[in-house]
């Protein structure tokens, strides 16, 4: 027990050390999801403002709590989206591994296959915590200069949060990355996946300008329920400031909007079943994780 303890630990301070030394890739993490807020605070943030106001139709409405409630809704996209970019970069390592032929002489060596497994998931959950802090705490820099809207409870729910989308991040990159051979097959991935999750989880587009049959499709992606987590405790006090202003219809309408409720096949949810919903996701990749592992270790006994 001791010695897998002492194996994970080295493995683990090895990958964030390869990590760490590529001081440009490091930089570039977290430059992605800083990129899509500069894109979003110089150029699109007048079109959300814009769509917001006519949401109202000339009714009379503060555009600062607007303004406010705009920008807390791409601010839980840019938080959402950076977990699963992040993790799935950092999987860099494993695939570079596999490529180059260190993966099998870590596997030749007297270590369990379960603990080369996990020190390649804690390595990358560990990256993609620490980089997705930064980029939420930018976040919070942000809505304190535009306009505080939140509660420390909605922080400390999203510190909470980070850590079960991280969580979720790796294991799911983690599961998609054990079928990637190759550097290039990663990269060409990485940049599949960098433009479309955003629209997938509803982070950039709301779902509700999709088809049905779409909005039906990205129930099915686990970053769906992070992101609308995410726009529950972001956006949650400026909806209820535009509450008090003007109607509950007027929040309620917002709330619709902006998908703070998910349609879960017919049946209108909110928060509390999502994060049930996300739990069990992140459940059920843990289980995938468990099955695979056993399936190679049998494999491997066999040959």
């Amino acid at each position: 027990m001791k010695t897998d303890l002492r194996a994970l630990h080295r493995l683990v301070v090895r990958n964030l050390k390869i990590f760490l030394s590529d001081k440009m890739g490091v930089f570039f993490s977290l430059l992605a999801p800083l990129i899509v807020l500069l894109l979003y605070v110089f150029f699109l943030k007048d079109v959300q403002l814009d769509s917001a106001i006519a949401v109202f139709d000339g009714v009379p409405v503060d555009e600062k709590l607007l303004e406010n409630m705009v920008n807390d809704w791409m601010l839980a996209g840019v938080v959402s989206v950076a977990c699963v970019t992040v993790s799935f970069s950092a999987q860099e390592r494993l695939v570079k591994d596999r490529e180059t032929g260190v993966l099998l002489d870590i596997k030749a060596s007297p270590i369990s296959r379960g603990v080369v497994d996990a020190s390649y998931f804690l390595s990358n959950f560990a990256i993609t915590l620490c980089i997705c802090a930064v980029v939420l705490a930018v976040a919070l820099v942000y809505v304190a200069i535009a306009g505080w809207t939140l509660t420390f409870g909605d922080v400390v729910g999203m510190i909470g949060l980070l850590v079960m989308s991280a969580l979720s991040a790796s294991l799911l990159t983690g599961l998609i990355a054990k079928a990637v051979k190759t550097s290039s097959q990663h990269g060409a991935l990485v940049g599949i996946v960098s433009a479309a999750i955003g629209f997938l989880m509803g982070a950039y587009m709301p779902l509700s300008v999709f088809p049905e049959a779409v909005q039906y499709i990205t129930l099915f992606v686990p970053g769906t329920y992070s992101a609308a987590l995410y726009r529950e405790l972001f956006m949650r006090g400026a909806i209820d400031e535009i509450g008090e202003a003007l109607s509950p219809q007027a929040a309620e309408s917002i709330e619709e909007m902006y998908n703070l409720k998910l349609d879960f096949f017919g049946e209108e949810i909110g928060a509390e079943t999502i994060a049930v919903i996300f739990a069990l996701i992140i459940v059920l990749c843990a289980a995938i994780w468990g099955i695979v592992a056993a399936v190679e270790s049998s494999r491997r006994k066999v040959k």
